[in-house]
């Protein structure tokens, strides 16, 4: 079985095991949407002025692209509600979802052992790295060669979290610089005031694909500070409205519509993940 079909059985699967009789809640589901304004979609991001790849949000979020924004739009057209999007910092987004603040976390870390039964969780098949990132022409190529060196971190970004986390690394470094957004962190290393950054990899190819300051090329190191599933998440509560969100998105991987979002952003990273060296976990 080739991996499209593996993701689709996988997503499939988890849709069933969240499903309940949507005949029963439905009605009350949309109707409790309705009254909050639409569907509250949260999601994290490493940029401040622009949420590609994640999020390009149109008027009510009608039309809005991007690998979040695409399919949390259809979900929610599916529901007859509008789509709304709050940019959350990873740290805060799961307090952010429990205090009703959001109904769904869509491009966060997956829940903490502490938060698992208190939520619903959809497998994407979809998975990212943190890593390190440097100009091409730079003599560091492995995490080691960071030591001493002045780095660049996105505030939020899971990055940011996952370095925190790795405090051996941490305290080898020189010095972190906190930036506001991922042109920050690009204008910072082209002009080599810091020599490496941690960042998010899918920001950080939109963002070094649409880099027009300079003609500085960059560089990944490819061993990961850490990778972790893009998953989307309700609360325990909320079956019915994860299992209409699973099925809208299990329809859209099986269209192949996910792919070709992956594809137009240049995310075909997150097609061929090894995770944990499976490769079947991978999307298609």
């Amino acid at each position: 079985m080739n991996i499209l079909k593996k993701t689709a059985a996988l997503l499939i699967a988890s849709a069933m095991c969240i499903s309940v009789c949507a005949s029963c809640h439905s009605d009350s589901t949309v109707s409790r949407l309705k009254e909050n304004g639409g569907l509250r979609v949260g999601y994290c991001s490493a940029s401040e002025a622009d949420d590609a790849p994640f999020v390009l949000e149109a008027e009510k979020g009608k039309g809005a692209e991007g690998l979040t924004g695409k399919p949390a739009a259809n979900a929610a057209d599916s529901l007859g509600v509008d789509v709304s999007f709050t940019r959350l910092d990873s740290a805060s987004a799961y307090d952010k979802l429990m205090q009703g603040s959001v109904d769904c976390l869509w491009n966060c870390p997956p829940p903490s052992k502490t938060l698992v039964s208190s939520v619903r969780t959809i497998e994407t098949g979809l998975y990212y790295r943190q890593v390190i990132m440097t100009t091409a022409d730079s003599r560091i190529s492995r995490l080691a060669d960071v030591k001493g060196k002045k780095l660049a971190v996105v505030s939020g970004s899971n990055a940011q979290a996952e370095l925190h986390n790795a405090s051996v690394m941490e305290g080898s470094l020189k010095k972190i610089i906190v930036c506001s957004n991922m042109q920050q962190v690009l204008t910072m290393l082209a002009s080599g005031e810091v020599q490496c950054a941690a960042v998010d990899e899918p920001q950080a190819i939109w963002a070094a694909a649409n880099f027009q300051e300079s003609d500085v090329s960059f560089k990944y190191i490819d061993t990961p500070i850490s990778e972790c599933s893009l998953v989307i998440v309700t609360r325990a509560d909320d079956a019915d409205l994860c299992s209409r969100i699973a099925e809208k998105y299990v329809g859209m991987s099986q269209q192949g519509i996910i792919k070709e979002i992956c594809e137009k952003y240049g995310l075909n990273v997150l097609l061929s993940s090894t995770i944990n060296d499976n490769p079947d976990k991978a999307s298609a």
